[in-house]
């Protein structure tokens, strides 16, 4: 057919590798034609069922819709599910023989009541663990996901314990309820930082505002692994019954599956914005050479596991104390004359060199970005006080914080590091920094 007699009228494509057809008009025919990409049957029937499964387990509009970290986290994530339901499975067992499932001397009534005590303690430490560390687990969301799976680990191996625990005790039910309690408490834990820090990390992956759209799909794919770990577990269950060694073989093949697993999963994880730790990593690289690292740099460089993290004070010497009281230093002498010092900013920063802490306030009007200004401060004038150099600013003496911190104000680098930081695309408009709720008031002309 002569191409000069075809007019392309309309052409469309369903989402990013979807099927793509051409409405055309053949000339001396009043009809429009379809013309689809790929007419071959065996490329159709692969391209249908390579839809459904997209359409049943991915957001709709992936990739485009979701952040590039997002099939490399999915996959290590549905890995650690899987080991992790099939340690579940191998727990529960050991659970219900130790309660005294298929013993004649136990009762329904001391089983349930046991499960309710368990139950009962597994809310109080819910309640407990969500207003002790609720606002930091937006913050520290990679942290606290593998903290939560590593806390899991910790639950199942105890319940795996506790026919030989009550064995050793000679049939105690006390001993059963207090393992199931230490165990309940620490799964309401998992339960509580687990859920919270999906939901921050299904926002940072969620780019088309399709935050309930890939909930819904994460939660598709849990289904099916565990619905897979579940038929696993019906053929593994009744091979290991009655060897221990080979229980706690399996066991130990799945603990250490789920945590490698786990660790890849959120390291993975690539997030724009700045907490505490990517900011602090990205001021030792710019007080040493003025770059700033890129988003994919940071985050594999960010520790995860609780303890190895460093703080302010293994930086830079000395504690920030971000939206706090200042009442502790209240009377300090310094404190008018530093407050002048900020008279037109929208924060303060006043340092106790006597607690080597440096506080951090912010006016109600502080922006997100003075935030991070302020931060940044704290951060370099602490470490040229602490002796540190930072390039392109003249030392103070060492322990002199006051100088360090006007250095900062006249010889300020922010501008430099903040189009460093725009240009590798982290996000300031939004901070994870955890600052306090306090926030104060002073004269512009004091």
């Amino acid at each position: 057919m002569n191409k000069s007699t075809i007019k392309t009228l309309i052409s469309e494509k369903e989402g990013e590798n979807g099927c793509s057809r051409q409405y055309v008009k053949l000339a001396n025919e009043n009809g429009v034609v379809c013309i689809d990409s790929n007419t071959s049957s065996s490329n159709t029937r692969f391209r249908g069922i390579k839809h459904l499964f997209s359409s049943v387990f991915l957001p709709q509009g992936y990739p485009l819709s979701v952040s590039d970290d997002y099939l490399e986290y999915q996959i290590w994530d549905t890995i650690q599910a899987f080991a992790s339901s099939l340690s579940g499975s191998l727990s529960t067992r050991a659970v219900l023989e130790g309660v005294g499932v298929g013993s004649s001397t136990s009762t329904p009534l001391a089983a349930t009541l046991m499960w309710l005590i368990k139950d009962g303690t597994g809310m109080v430490g819910r309640i407990l663990f969500a207003w002790c560390n609720g606002t930091k687990l937006d913050a520290d969301s990679k942290k606290w996901r593998f903290f939560a799976d590593l806390l899991n680990d910790c639950a199942l191996s105890l319940e795996l314990c506790a026919p030989y625990a009550v064995a050793a005790v000679g049939g105690s039910n006390g001993a059963m309820t207090g393992i199931l309690c230490v165990s309940g408490v620490a799964k309401s834990i998992v339960g509580v930082a687990g859920g919270a820090t999906r939901a921050a990390l299904t926002q940072h992956q969620a780019r088309q505002g399709n935050l309930a759209d890939v909930s819904a799909k994460d939660g598709s794919q849990e289904t099916l692994v565990n619905l897979a770990a579940l038929i696993t577990s019906l053929w593994l269950l009744p091979f290991l019954d009655g060897s221990t060694k080979m229980t706690w073989f399996s066991f130990f093949l799945f603990t250490l599956l789920h945590v490698f697993a786990n660790l890849k999963a959120v390291k993975a994880v690539s997030m724009e914005t700045l907490n505490r730790t990517r900011y602090m990593l990205i001021l030792k690289q710019f007080a040493t050479s003025k770059d700033v690292p890129s988003v994919k740099v940071i985050n594999r460089l960010e520790p995860v596991v609780i303890g190895l993290i460093p703080t302010e004070k293994d930086v830079c010497g000395y504690r920030l104390e971000l939206g706090s009281s200042i009442k502790a230093i209240a009377s300090n002498k310094d404190l008018e004359n530093q407050l002048a010092i900020y008279s037109d900013r929208n924060f303060a920063l006043i340092p106790d060199s006597v607690t080597k802490t440096i506080y951090i306030i912010y006016r109600q009007e502080c922006t997100s970005e003075e935030m991070l200004e302020s931060y940044s401060h704290a951060v370099l004038a602490a470490m040229l006080a602490s002796g540190y150099a930072v390039s392109g600013m003249k030392p103070v003496a060492e322990g002199d914080i006051p100088g360090a911190l006007l250095r900062m104000v006249k010889d300020s680098c922010w501008k430099e590091l903040q189009n460093g930081l725009v240009n590798q695309e982290w996000i300031l408009n939004h901070s994870l920094l955890a600052a306090g709720e306090w926030r104060v008031s002073w004269s512009k002309d004091i």
